[in-house]
């Protein structure tokens, strides 16, 4: 009786982490969620949308920008758009979202992490010049 228990427990398990696993929200979930968050002021959840070395980054770029009334510069503004006009395959492990704010463009690179998708800065960065324009 305990070994079918045991085994009942176990596929039980199992089936819950496939279940979830296949219920992950995918980069265009997380950006929406991440988007919305900032629109309400949510730095916390807004950052949840990055890789915990890109939130520390953000994080600093977030204060120095509020602290001198850069508004521009804020990454919410260079990283929120509010029209996802496609999602593409970018590489293993990698999505680009192409998104727009009026005619204003951009590309949000997504990565596969442990955590789910996530905003890898570093690969942001090559994939954009200094201007925020795809290179």
């Amino acid at each position: 009786m305990t070994s079918v228990r045991t085994f009942l427990d176990r596929l039980a398990a199992v089936a819950l982490a496939s279940l979830t696993a296949a219920c992950a929200p995918g980069p265009e979930q997380v950006y929406a969620d991440r988007g919305l968050a900032a629109a309400f002021g949510d730095r916390k959840g807004f950052l949840e949308a990055f890789t915990p070395e890109s939130q520390q980054l953000i994080e600093s770029q977030i204060s120095l920008t509020e602290a001198y009334g850069l508004k521009k510069e804020n990454p919410v503004n260079l990283l929120v758009f509010p029209t996802l006009e496609s999602v593409e395959e970018a590489g293993e492990g990698e999505v680009l979202l192409n998104v727009s704010r009026g005619s204003t463009q951009r590309q949000i690179l997504f990565v596969k992490t442990d955590a789910g998708w996530r905003i890898d800065l570093k690969k942001l960065a090559k994939l954009w010049d200094p201007k925020g324009q795809k290179t």
